[in-house]
């Protein structure tokens, strides 16, 4: 094995992991600036909220047909293709005249996000070895905790600031010196097990693999009740002013840094077994949220701990994929690839409609309950899916 593939942290995996941070300050970067959407638009709150459910809902349906159409061609090609496409997307978002066109726009960005992921995980095998995929997969999905971080709030301070179109020439910006950084750092000649598009589907015949995506796709959907509708619970219930929402946007992106880090170090050693006792954690703080809203400190804390475990599932069930896929199934690497992301896509638009009956028919103060209802599916989903890992081995 060369020097360079044992390098963790080379410029082609910092490469993927700045990718991601792009990917995500794309697709999250509309909650933080809903309320400025809503009023620059002329369009409901809840209608704005929906731009995150329809971007989901494309990028879930989308993607596992897009990246097994991508294990055909040659993975570089398909990156830096995929990669103007989405500048184009972003493109169209700053010139977007109506709520319409933005939708069209946001629709574009999704159909390539989920693909440019499961092709950045695909490259995982050709850039690190094998006791190295776990905490390159964690720093790739930790790009979008640093999009929380810092992408999201800067976003968000840039739309207070200057207006929200604004937000999406910062994405633009990072998104052209992304594809420079491409065209110099990654592998070109990659090798490609090519298997017609349908007989890649064969793994979804894998309970282990279907596991997965009911894992995530709870997961997700748990944390997304809640997190859609973030920025008008700080300001709404929490009494955060306005001006300090981008601050405790990026203290909740620090919470979620850690977790994706921290998905790593689970993923080296027995991650999915671990993963019910997260969920568990997570169903309980959330059946306790409505109660900690009425003390805005504690309502905060509570926050700011779901934060921390929002993203642990990713690195386990993403390592446990990659490692059967290019084991068992070499010919459906990336449509493997693109499970955790589709399934997690899916989640976000089923939470955030969840999220969305929650506020209008029983108000925003008891989103918390509908996403503690879906954690314990999840936890059951953890459980089965360790069984059947120990099964088959």
């Amino acid at each position: 094995m060369s020097t360079d593939l044992e390098k963790t942290f080379s410029l082609p995996v910092i490469t993927l992991v700045l990718l991601s941070f792009c990917l995500g300050t794309s697709e999250f970067i509309v909650i933080g600036i809903l309320p400025d959407i809503s009023s620059g638009l002329n369009v409901s709150i809840t209608m704005a909220g929906s731009l995150v459910s329809i971007f989901a809902i494309v990028y879930a349906v989308g993607t596992p047909f897009a990246a097994a159409l991508a294990g055909l061609f040659n993975k570089f090609s398909l990156i830096i293709t995929l990669t103007i496409i989405f500048l184009i997307g972003n493109i169209l978002c700053i010139i977007a005249p109506n709520y319409q066109i933005l939708v069209v726009a946001r629709i574009v960005i999704a159909i390539v996000s989920g693909t440019l992921l499961s092709v950045s995980m695909a490259f995982v095998p050709d850039i690190v070895s094998e006791n190295k995929r776990a905490p390159v997969v964690a720093w790739i999905y930790a790009g979008f905790s640093i999009a929380s971080v810092f992408g999201v709030p800067v976003g968000t301070l840039i739309s207070h600031s200057f207006g929200w179109r604004y937000s999406f020439i910062f994405i633009t910006i990072f998104t052209i010196v992304m594809l420079l950084m491409m065209l110099a750092s990654l592998p070109r000649n990659t090798v490609t097990v090519r298997l017609n598009v349908i007989g890649q589907f064969v793994i979804f015949k894998d309970k282990r693999l279907l596991l997965s995506i009911f894992t995530v796709f709870f997961g997700a959907s748990a944390s997304y009740v809640l997190y859609t509708y973030l920025a008008p619970i700080f300001e709404d219930i929490l009494h955060v002013p306005s001006k300090y929402i981008s601050i405790a946007l990026l203290l909740f992106g620090v919470a979620v840094l850690f977790s994706n880090i921290y998905s790593g170090k689970m993923a080296e050693k027995n991650g999915v077994y671990k993963l019910r006792f997260a969920f568990i954690a997570q169903a309980l703080l959330m059946f306790a949220l409505p109660f900690a809203f009425y003390n805005d400190i504690a309502g905060i804390i509570v926050i700011f701990i779901l934060g921390f475990l929002m993203y642990l599932q990713n690195s386990p069930i993403q390592v446990n994929v990659l490692n059967i896929a290019t084991k068992e199934y070499p010919g459906a690497v990336t449509l493997a690839a693109s499970m955790n992301s589709f399934a997690f896509n899916f989640g976000i638009a089923f939470g955030s409609v969840c999220g969305s009956f929650f506020v209008d028919n029983i108000g925003m103060h008891y989103v918390g309950i509908g996403g503690g209802i879906i954690a314990i599916f999840a936890s059951i989903s953890a459980i089965l899916l360790y069984k059947a890992c120990n099964v088959k081995n």
